[in-house]
């Protein structure tokens, strides 16, 4: 299985769990802490996935990943009421455009292990928001613990051989120095 199809798979299934299993409190900073929450962490591992997904293509990859986390976002929201479906918008948009700087500054193989931790958070983010919506019990935090390992165990392997970015550089100067 791909990285992209994982990923992506993760992020749908984390989606599907949050529409299901939290509902609204009641209390509207409470929800609108929910929303940001969600949002940001799903924002995030999409800005993560889409600059692998589309990492030769910066615009594009910026474009789908504040589309699709500005949607997400909306989504989870609207659970809430209008100003979480705004505050979702925002928060997915803004955390999507970070996770696209942030993995920009990295190459390929640095940036997998980012999309991965992402994930990872991403899960923690959803298990932990279930359990404090449903006042479960804390020794919940082990299946918080299985589902974080289960991701970094299950995470796609490959190996990206791709020379160090300023390689080419270093030539072009040893070039004019001699």
């Amino acid at each position: 299985m791909s990285v992209v199809v994982f990923s992506s798979v993760i992020i749908i299934i984390n989606l599907l769990t949050i529409l299901i299993f939290i509902h609204p409190s009641g209390k509207q900073m409470e929800s609108m802490i929910t929303t940001m929450v969600l949002t940001s962490s799903t924002g995030l591992s999409i800005g993560f996935l889409a600059w692998v997904w589309f990492g030769g293509q910066p615009i594009v990859a910026t474009l789908l990943a504040i589309g699709l986390s500005a949607l997400v976002g909306m989504l989870i929201g609207m659970k809430f009421g209008v100003k979480c479906q705004v505050e979702g918008f925002f928060s997915g948009l803004m955390a999507s455009m970070m996770g696209i700087m942030l993995i920009m500054m990295f190459d390929k193989q640095d940036g997998l292990f980012l999309l991965m931790t992402g994930l990872a958070f991403l899960v923690g983010i959803t298990v932990f928001s279930i359990a404090k919506q449903h006042e479960l019990k804390y020794s919940l935090l082990s299946v918080l613990c299985i589902s974080i390992t289960l991701v970094f165990f299950l995470f796609p392997k490959e190996v990206i051989n791709q020379p160090y970015q300023h390689e080419h550089h270093s030539q072009i100067i040893l070039t004019l120095l001699t």
